[in-house]
This record gives structure tokens, sequence and C-alpha cells, in this order.
């Protein structure tokens, strides 16, 4: 499993369909397995700051966008919601 994408240039990316996501409450991260098999961990320090979250409120639900399964949403038991991505997963570096 990788913890993080590797390091490239942003828009070099290669489109990949989520398969599943789940959340890691022991290390406090996202665990996101594409088509292919690949694993790769987001930080939910690092998903909350993309969306400009500020409060500390706990994962309510997770679900993959349905139609082309191109990214994921989280809604928080305060009703915030955060948006990630397929490409915020796999060229973003830890």
């Amino acid at each position: 499993m990788k913890t993080y994408a590797a390091p490239s240039p942003l828009g070099k990316g290669r489109f990949e369909p989520i398969r599943t996501v789940r959340y890691l409450d022991d290390t406090d991260t996202f665990e996101v397995e594409f088509e292919s098999g690949e694993t790769y961990q987001v930080s939910h320090v690092a998903l909350r700051r993309a969306n400009r979250l500020t409060g500390t409120a706990e994962v309510d639900s997770i679900w993959i966008e349905a139609e082309v399964r191109a990214g994921f949403l989280v809604r928080y038991t305060n009703g915030e919601l955060a948006d990630c991505a397929w490409d915020f997963v796999k060229e973003t570096a830890a």
C-alpha cells in the first residue's frame, strides 16, 4: 500500500475509477482503492484543509460519486461536506 502518491507534475496522472474508500479511524486517514488494485492513503487533515473545513466534527458517512467513480464525498456529523477527486489522491504528495 502506498501512503501517498509519488510526486509528479500536476495534470500528468492517468484517470482510473475509484473502487472503494474507507475511513481508518486509528490513523485518521482515508484508504482509497482504484480499479487497478493500487491503494493510497489520504490524510484526513489534508482533505479538510483542501476543502477549507475548520471544525473537528467526526466522519458520518462516505460515498463514491456514482456516475464515473471519479471522486468521493465525506459528510461530517455537523453537516459539513468534503469533496475529494481522484487526482487529489493520485497527484498530491503527503
